[in-house]
């Protein structure tokens, strides 16, 4: 062991300061995880890379896309998405094509797009000041605003129907299975499901761009994470092919003999 109480690998000699290669590196940490239990190992990797004199930009996509999702912006950017896939299905009705599924997603579409948008931001709006205030401790107010977050996760499931998207627990389910390989490569590039496909493209990829690390590395804790951890390594890579892009976590270290034959 030398010195500085790191272990030395035989056979290797140790990297003087001056000449270690510093690179910028982002870390990001996908949804979805409980927002309110931080999670505590990229703030821990981004000291030690820090303290070794790495660039470390360190994103918690998790508690940002729910502070997006509760927003004046995103809420009334879904009104136009709701609008965008109800024209379609009511002009198959006129011309008596609508099969029984699609007339199931109409109904879903038109309750939502008959809610007031901008009462239901304003309320979400508010909800995110009572758990980050006072009114947190009053058990009525708070159980106010988490409703507010629910009713705002069901307006934005339609959307995306029939993906089933929840606050909390987390028990989003976009309609595949993160335990099966296939099907969690299929919903990467599900655009009528994957919502993580609209957030990494509204959260994760402008900030790469303006950051241009040279690595970026994503921590996939849970299952749950799987689907918005893979698909935003996969939309990373095809817009910035040559950003290195490395996963870890929970999951990743237990499934990689898995991944290997994939």
């Amino acid at each position: 062991m030398s010195s500085n109480g790191l272990v030395q690998i035989d056979g290797l000699t140790p990297i003087k300061k001056e000449d270690r290669k510093q690179s910028k590196v982002m870390l990001l940490f996908p949804p979805e995880w409980v927002p309110t239990a931080p999670y505590l190992a990229l703030p821990m990797l981004t000291a030690v890379l820090r303290e070794a004199g790495h660039t470390v930009v360190q994103r918690d996509i998790n508690i940002e896309m729910y502070d997006h999702f509760f927003s004046m912006e995103f809420l009334i950017w879904v009104k136009g998405r709701l609008g965008m896939h109800l024209k379609p299905l009511q002009d198959k009705e006129k011309a008596g094509t609508l099969t029984d599924q699609e007339a199931g997603q109409k109904a879903v579409l038109e309750d939502a797009y008959a809610v007031d948008v901008f009462d239901l931001a304003e309320r979400a709006e508010d909800a995110k000041l009572v758990v980050r205030g006072e009114r947190f401790y009053d058990a009525e107010k708070l159980e106010r605003a988490l409703n507010t977050f629910r009713e705002a996760m069901q307006y934005i499931s339609a959307a995306y129907y029939p993906a089933s998207l929840v606050f909390y627990p987390m028990e989003s389910n976009l309609g595949y299975r993160p335990g099966v390989s296939k099907e969690v490569f299929a919903c990467l590039d599900d655009e009528q499901v994957n919502v993580y496909r609209d957030i990494c493209n509204q959260l994760v990829l402008p900030s790469v761009s303006k950051e241009k690390p040279a690595v970026i590395g994503i921590s996939i804790g849970t299952q749950m994470q799987l689907m918005a951890g893979l698909t935003f390594c996969k939309m990373i890579k095809e817009s910035f092919p040559e950003i290195r892009v490395v996963v870890g976590g929970n999951v990743v270290t237990r499934l990689q003999e898995e991944w290997a034959h994939h």
